[in-house]
């Protein structure tokens, strides 16, 4: 298991150490998708919550005997308010117009599965992809 927070390292830095952990512990993993969660997560940890403060942990599990290996993210944040993803179903798309509200939407694209919890001190975001 790898962790982090925002007292100890920088998101770029999480991403370098999540990327390190990958190469060694779960090399099958698609390491770009999840350097691109993993940067979605605690970039919208930093900008949409007061302090900004983050932690994350990410885990790799092959212990099933299936032969299927479980890689899961878990990005906690101090803001109780969840995720919301923009709506623009009156005009069919998403335009690329810098107001955000796209990440979640990316985040379910490049992941196999997402939940959000909400604690008694914020929310986990908590994400997973299936490797065989």
């Amino acid at each position: 298991m790898f962790t982090s927070d925002s007292d100890t390292a920088s998101p770029a830095d999480a991403r370098k150490l999540a990327l390190s952990y990958l190469r060694v512990h779960c090399p099958d993993a698609d390491v770009e998708a999840v350097q691109i969660v993993l940067s979605e997560l605690v970039t919208n940890a930093v900008r949409h919550t007061v302090t900004g403060s983050w932690s994350l942990d990410l885990r790799y599990d092959n212990s099933h005997g299936d032969g299927i290996g479980l890689l899961t993210l878990r990005v906690h944040d101090r803001d109780i308010r969840l995720p919301r993803q923009r709506d623009d179903s009156s005009i069919g798309w998403h335009p690329l117009d810098g107001r955000g509200g796209l990440g979640l939407l990316l985040v379910q694209k490049l992941t196999d599965q997402v939940g959000v919890e909400r604690t008694r001190n914020g929310k986990t975001i908590t994400v997973q992809w299936k490797l065989a």
